[in-house]
């Protein structure tokens, strides 16, 4: 092979060399697929509850506190009351008796949160009642629902199981009576939805 021979094979190839070097270049600063993020953990929330039978003394609680980051620290926003409170693996926490008023809870270099009172406490826990009861209803309704259909019996009926979950304070009436509502829906839809999933396929 002479060496105008080897010349002209040799060009194409450094060509060929050129390119991939850029496509592999390219290929490596292309972004990767980040993680999924992990489910954050429940927000810091803190409530304040007048103790029966004594208007000026009160109990607080919360949830959403890391027990790794030591005791909660209860400061009295309309007062000079505070105190501290021991937190759970489940990173809840309830106190001793403090003075009645407002107060705000938080932990050293960890979560804190203004604690709600009266009213708003109330709502705030009605709220979370109903919402845990509907996301209760949907999963238990899709569960007996499948288990039906998969069974043969694509003609039954919702059977609803009414026993509310309670964590921490209890909810009102009207709290209770919307939970359970929220609970019959989510179940009820649930329930016909998985029928017509696995009974249809």
């Amino acid at each position: 092979m002479n060496r105008r021979t080897r010349i002209t094979l040799f060009t194409p190839l450094m060509a060929c060399s050129l390119a991939l070097g850029a496509a592999a270049t390219g290929w490596a600063a292309a972004p990767t697929v980040a993680p999924a993020a992990a489910p954050a953990p429940p927000a810091a929330a803190c409530f304040v509850e007048a103790k029966a039978g004594d208007a000026t003394k009160a109990i607080v609680s919360g949830e959403g506190f890391d027990k790794a980051k030591g005791k909660v620290f209860l400061d009295q926003t309309d007062g000079a009351g505070g105190g501290t409170a021991t937190v759970g693996d489940d990173g809840k926490f309830t106190s001793g008796e403090v003075p009645a008023g407002k107060y705000k809870a938080f932990q050293n270099g960890g979560a804190s949160a203004n604690c709600l009172g009266g009213q708003e406490a109330q709502d705030a826990i009605n709220q979370k009642l109903i919402t845990a009861e509907r996301q209760r209803g949907a999963k238990e309704g899709f569960t007996d629902g499948k288990a039906l259909a998969q069974a043969g019996t694509c003609d039954a009926e919702p059977k609803l199981n009414n026993n509310q979950n309670f964590h921490g304070l209890v909810p009102d009436n009207e709290g209770k009576k919307q939970a359970k509502e929220a609970h019959d829906q989510a179940y009820s839809s649930a329930f016909d939805a998985a029928l017509k999933r696995y009974c249809t396929d």
